[in-house]
């Protein structure tokens, strides 16, 4: 187990956390009071050898408390050079009276080089005048081009939707990558990745120590909640797997690197009587009302209800096929873990849904469902749908603070009818029907298994339906 952990507070200067080696719970939390996280790996090792010096971090007693940490002088003499050796030696001397070098000047003065002058002399020959012949300049070395790949700029470059070579190639083999997902990566490189480790930091350089203290760090000093630091550790986790399966990188530093508890607290659900009560409320328009019927009865995702068109609508079997989801940033694109699935619905529902897509002055078979009114080539945003569920909440008497206190939102209403469809039903239909796995249906509906499934899947929807609409 460490004994301590290290990360950057917001004044640029290492915190150490001592680790108790018996239970595992965090102990003091301390600034080291540098910078440099190589003296700051020293100070704290001497703390889990001594014990952490009582004196706050600016005071004399903190630098010179034997007890804990005693100044590393060869450590100094290492990293100092040659100005500023010299400007050492001299507040030295004036601090204790010290007689001063004649080699060392009383303040540091940098020093701008002069031309040296060589005087040649013949030998054996008269009245010849010296010749002066200028030094030759001393030659500047460059500076070593450090080697490696650097992290931050390869971290925005993998999660470019439009340049990364990567999610070109993932998408060329036929999986699903969203544009808004690699939005949000790129916002975890650019607001946590890239401030902490700076642009000049390789991979190379990584080792699982390092990381797990900047993980360690968004939990503690950025204040992070466990699920987005787990978000932040995906960000990285593979991307670094890429150069690893390439052989860019001999190891993978984010092999083993342990995630946080995510912290989250469980959505809400509405109880029967309330979906009863909101099944025979006043909603504001047509829309509200069956993109609640469509999520509490079907199980569809906001993103789905936006997602569906006039072709997803099959009055002769009576089904729905979801096929897509829509967002704002993506557009059109498939549903979540690709699975596309076939939902039977009530033929009366059916109807009120072609209803509303005629209404659509672009009507066709591509066109939408749920059109704006604004914008008919497109759907309504997901986020629209939100609004009319609270709007209709407050009207059976759930007020914003109930609403807010019991985390009750759209999403809800999915939660709400996998929870009714597992008390009637085996877990294997509430997976078809909810659209959990991760293989598409696609097989035809004269498949006589696939007939069968949906039947099943039919008689349970319409049982639940009819407890709840008749209760």
């Amino acid at each position: 187990m460490r004994q301590f952990y290290l990360y950057k507070n917001q004044s640029g200067y290492f915190n150490a956390v001592l680790v108790d080696p018996v239970t595992g719970k965090k102990g003091k939390d301390k600034s080291t009071h540098t910078k440099d996280k190589i003296q700051a790996a020293v100070i704290a090792s001497g703390w889990v050898e001594h014990g952490v010096p009582e004196a706050r971090p600016n005071s004399r007693g903190y630098a010179l408390d034997s007890s804990a940490q005693r100044l590393n002088l060869k450590y100094i003499c290492e990293r100092v050079n040659e100005t500023e050796a010299m400007e050492l030696v001299n507040l030295l001397c004036k601090k204790y009276g010290l007689l001063i070098p004649s080699s060392v000047v009383a303040e540091p003065v940098v020093a701008v080089p002069k031309k040296k002058i060589v005087v040649v002399r013949k030998k054996n020959v008269e009245n010849v005048a010296p010749v002066a012949v200028p030094a030759p300049a001393p030659a500047t070395v460059p500076k070593p081009k450090k080697e490696g790949i650097p992290l931050s700029a390869f971290l925005l470059n993998f999660w470019d939707f439009e340049k990364s070579v990567f999610i070109k190639r993932y998408m060329a083999h036929g999986h699903n990558m969203t544009k808004s997902h690699t939005d949000n990566m790129l916002s975890l490189v650019r607001n946590y990745w890239q401030p902490y480790f700076g642009d000049e930091i390789t991979v190379q350089e990584l080792d699982r120590t390092t990381l797990d203290d900047f993980f360690f760090y968004l939990n503690t000093e950025k204040g992070l909640k466990g699920g987005t630091v787990n978000k932040a550790i995906n960000c990285g986790s593979r991307a670094l797997r890429y150069l690893f399966e390439n052989k860019k990188i001999d190891s993978n530093p984010m092999a083993g690197i342990e995630r946080f508890n995510p912290d989250e607290a469980e959505r809400g659900i509405p109880t029967e009587s309330e979906v009863r009560q909101l099944l025979n409320a006043e909603w504001p328009n047509e829309a509200y009302f069956l993109a609640f019927k469509l999520g509490a009865f079907c199980g569809l995702r906001a993103g789905e209800i936006s997602g569906l068109r006039v072709c997803d609508l099959d009055l002769d079997a009576d089904l729905i096929h979801v096929r897509h989801s829509w967002n704002d940033v993506d557009g059109l694109k498939c549903p979540k873990n690709s699975d596309v699935r076939d939902l039977p619905i009530d033929h009366q529902t059916l109807l009120q849904l072609t209803s509303l897509a005629k209404e659509n002055p672009n009507y066709s078979d591509l066109s939408y469902v749920f059109f704006s009114p604004v914008k008919p080539e497109q759907p309504y945003w997901p986020s629209y749908y939100v609004d009319g569920l609270y709007e209709a909440l407050e009207k059976i008497g759930v007020s914003e603070e109930q609403r807010k206190e019991r985390k009750i939102v759209f999403h809800s209403l999915r939660h709400f009818c996998a929870t009714q469809l597992s008390m009637k039903t085996d877990l294997k239909t509430v997976q078809a029907v909810m659209g959990h796995r991760t293989e598409a249906m696609s097989k035809h509906y004269s498949d006589h298994e696939t007939e069968k499934k949906l039947q099943n899947m039919r008689s349970i929807m319409q049982v639940t339906w009819k407890d709840i609409m008749t209760a």
